[in-house]
């Protein structure tokens, strides 16, 4: 039997999913890393980006993460510990393209400088789950 790691994704607001996974890609503040059954125990912090799993189906799945901090046991289990996260199929594409208007709105009127720095970061927030959706769930391709 193959053997599987185990993800734990919990934001500050709720545990996120619990899933067992063949491979997890992720990035963290040294660059992207993939994770497979029997990697060595890790902590690191992790930066704003996709975070990808290959589960028992070979089915992939995407998760956006907006920073935290993973940790790897000897026991093959990954905790992330997400300042915000959310699942690709969770993602109201018409609720993002209304947020990515009002940001690019805001930022074109310098004048409105405190809500600038915000709207830069909701612009941020809003490609990164533009690309999740993009991927969203799908199989992976064959090894044949």
């Amino acid at each position: 039997m193959t053997k599987l790691l185990t993800l734990d994704i919990v934001t500050q607001e709720k545990r996120l999913m619990t899933v067992t996974a063949k491979s997890v890609t992720m990035d963290t503040i040294e660059g992207e890393i993939t994770v497979l059954p029997g990697h060595t125990p890790l902590l690191t912090k992790l930066s704003e980006g996709l975070l990808r799993f290959t589960d028992e189906k070979d089915l992939e799945d995407t998760v956006v993460i907006f920073g935290g901090f993973l940790e790897i046991d000897a026991n093959d289990k990954l905790t992330v510990l997400a300042d915000s996260a959310v699942r690709a199929v969770d993602i109201d594409e018409a609720n993002l393209d209304k947020a990515k208007q009002e940001a690019e709105e805001t930022l074109k009127d310098k004048a409105r400088e405190v809500e600038f720095a915000s709207a830069e970061a909701a612009l941020r927030r809003t490609y990164l789950e533009m690309k999740a959706l993009k991927k969203g769930v799908r199989p992976r391709h064959s090894q044949n």
